[in-house]
């Protein structure tokens, strides 16, 4: 069991290298979303896609899908501040469809997932006004994920076979955007940054959820993702040089101490 938790948080910092791959690549939010998830599933399929297994877990690539692209587009459509805070809802989704996928969720679960969210709203205060529209479209964004993670708890499939199908078939829904939007910014520099999205974020953090399913409650596994903007905090210090605030510092320390709540118990 305690391999997947160090997975996970393995995958949970490599979540939070995402938005400054993405910032350093100047592509589309189409060509990343579809590139990223088309070629991990081509490494992971080693060559060898099984068609029928891609079309079987279609429903996982369009939930991945679409929580991929209603970000982005809330991420354009609101303040990234809110985006963020907002998506950072999805562990109170996973709690909230406990009773119909039937997982157990214990006080603790929702202490450690209580805390972490207060860490990430002190963490990106203080806000700016938002939109309306983009606010609602990342909560929904938070709702795909948190339905994606507690529905692949229910799974019991071979972890690379799973991973690549629902890889495959996410870029099969991503594709359209991709096709509209085109490339965007095709240089050396985005080219390195669209390989560090598929090696880390992707591979990395992505597969981890995956291989956890079923072997770590859906809850913690939401809880330990919000590391990702705690690592990606840290990373601006030495990339953009932007040094971290007291609220960041102190959100930054409530997050890690939620996922050390789980990680402790487990």
């Amino acid at each position: 069991m305690r391999k997947y938790y160090l997975l996970l948080i393995a995958g949970g910092i490599s979540f939070g290298t995402a938005s400054i791959f993405i910032k350093l690549s100047g592509m589309t939010p189409g060509s990343i979303a579809f590139l990223r998830f088309f070629i991990a599933g081509l490494i992971l399929s080693l060559g060898k896609i099984n068609v029928k297994k891609v079309l079987k877990y279609m429903p996982f690539g369009f939930l991945l899908a679409l929580h991929m692209i209603t970000f982005i587009i809330s991420v354009y459509t609101t303040t990234i501040i809110d985006a963020t805070v907002l998506v950072s809802t999805s562990p109170f989704f996973v709690i909230l469809l406990s009773p119909l996928l039937k997982f157990p969720v214990s006080r603790r679960d929702v202490l450690a997932i209580t805390t972490g969210f207060i860490g990430v709203v002190i963490l990106n205060y203080p806000f700016q006004a938002g939109y309306l529209t983009g606010n609602l479209i990342a909560i929904l964004s938070a709702f795909l994920i948190a339905l994606y993670t507690a529905g692949l708890s229910r799974v019991k499939e071979d972890s690379l076979v799973l991973t690549s199908s629902i890889y495959l078939s996410s870029s099969i829904f991503t594709l359209p955007v991709f096709l509209l939007q085109g490339f965007g910014k095709l240089d050396e520099k985005s080219l390195l940054a669209l390989l560090g999205l598929i090696a880390l974020p992707t591979l990395l953090g992505h597969t981890s959820i995956i291989v956890s399913s079923g072997k770590v409650k859906p809850q913690h596994i939401e809880t330990i993702g919000l590391l990702e903007p705690v690592v990606a905090t840290i990373l601006a210090i030495p990339i953009f040089n932007q040094i971290p605030n007291v609220f960041e510092i102190v959100g930054s320390a409530l997050v890690i101490l939620s996922i050390l709540l789980v990680v402790k118990k487990s």
